[in-house]
């Protein structure tokens, strides 16, 4: 056995003996928890009994005030002390940090904002049936012992430093039980931590632990100008408060281009005012934005339509009219693309029959008839 196993060994029997005599179990029962497959750190380093012990004692908020415990099962300054079941109090510690870990940490400066009341609840669903029941004072406890930033919150629960939108994301599912339709606000960690459990659950194999990726610095510009329009006075503003609004709460993607945008109004169902708005932001945008920065602003609308009709030519030999409509930018009109196949009478055209649409946009010049596409027209064109 080399060094780093005894190394590992004595800090396994170091925190065996440590829980044993915090929660008056046996050494035996102890050691089984410290050794648990769900308490070998799922998202990091396995969490030491040592250090969740010392916690309690020397936290600068929640540490032991002359002796006494500041923290009980209820939440902080309970009248509560703690209820140990002596089996697996310890596992079903390991297994909150774990929860609390997949979500980003606020950065400085930030004000926690997230309640331990509503941790625990969305903790207690994610984490079934491998706890029984969480306790608020138990996610304050492993907060504190992970390091995340708390403040008081007036009675029993502390506000939590979280990402706001990453919890609002699992509790959606965990509680609301509806699936976000929008998946930039889900932590990291959520779905190795969802898949370890499910795979204990069944008796396999655990997965490894995770590996953190890099924080993405991937920028959207149409989707970062948009948000900077919520401040006008106008119908782009609006649109752009409730673009924010689903983005935060994922009730939907974020809108990289153009397309996106007017593809999460119909997914939404949105009123015709709604796509009137973002057509109005898109046609802005275009005429704005540097080239650069502008991506792609190409439409292609949605068929409504389609014909096919044999035709016996001129002469030269029998043919097809084939006739295809899609709804217009602003869905009130119509873009019409046909085909003539007609020996000897060639011939294929896209036309935007509505007048508003003609205004502001046209057929991106590059692209052939049967992949036609619309963009905004270049403000020197437009009507």
């Amino acid at each position: 056995m080399n060094s780093n196993n005894n190394d590992r060994d004595r800090k396994v029997q170091q925190d065996a003996r440590a829980w044993k005599e915090l929660t008056g179990s046996n050494y035996t029962t102890a050691l089984r928890q410290i050794e648990s497959p769900l308490a070998q750190g799922l998202l990091g380093e396995r969490i030491s009994a040592r250090q969740l012990i010392n916690t309690l004692k020397d936290h600068p908020l929640i540490g032991a005030d002359g002796g006494e415990w500041v923290l009980g099962e209820a939440g902080f300054h309970a009248d509560t002390r703690w209820s140990f079941d002596r089996t697996r109090d310890y596992v079903e510690l390991a297994l909150i940090t774990e929860f609390l870990r997949m979500f980003t940490p606020i950065r400085a400066g930030e004000t926690p904002s997230v309640s331990s009341y509503s941790l625990k609840h969305t903790a207690e669903k994610f984490l079934k049936p491998h706890c029984r029941s969480v306790s608020n004072g138990r996610i304050i406890w492993a907060a504190a012992a992970l390091g995340l930033p708390m403040v008081e919150d007036g009675g029993l629960n502390l506000l939590v430093g979280v990402s706001e939108q990453e919890h609002a994301y699992v509790r959606r599912i965990v509680i609301e039980e509806r699936q976000p339709r929008g998946h930039q606000n889900r932590p990291s960690g959520f779905t190795h931590l969802e898949t370890a459990l499910e795979q204990y659950a069944a008796g396999e194999l655990v997965l490894g632990r995770w590996e953190k990726p890099e924080s993405s610095t991937e920028v959207y510009p149409f989707h970062e100008w948009l948000m900077q329009q919520a401040g006008r006075d106008d119908v782009v503003a609006d649109l752009a408060g409730d673009h924010f609004a689903g983005v935060e709460g994922s009730y939907h993607r974020i809108a990289v281009t153009a397309q996106d945008l007017l593809d999460i109004l119909r997914e939404l169902s949105a009123m015709p005012e709604a796509f009137d708005s973002a057509l109005e932001a898109i046609v802005e945008w275009a005429r704005v934005a540097p080239p650069k920065l502008r991506g792609d602003m190409s439409l292609r609308t949605e068929r409504i339509t389609s014909s096919k009709e044999d035709t016996s030519g001129w002469g030269a030999g029998p043919g097809t009219i084939e006739r295809y409509e899609h709804l217009c930018p602003c869905g009130r009109g119509l873009i019409v693309e046909e085909h003539d196949n007609t020996p000897g009478f060639r011939e294929q055209d896209v036309i935007i029959e509505c007048d508003k649409c003609r205004a502001s946009w046209r057929r991106v010049p590059s692209l052939p008839v049967r992949g036609w596409r619309v963009e905004p027209q270049p403000l020197d064109e437009a009507a």
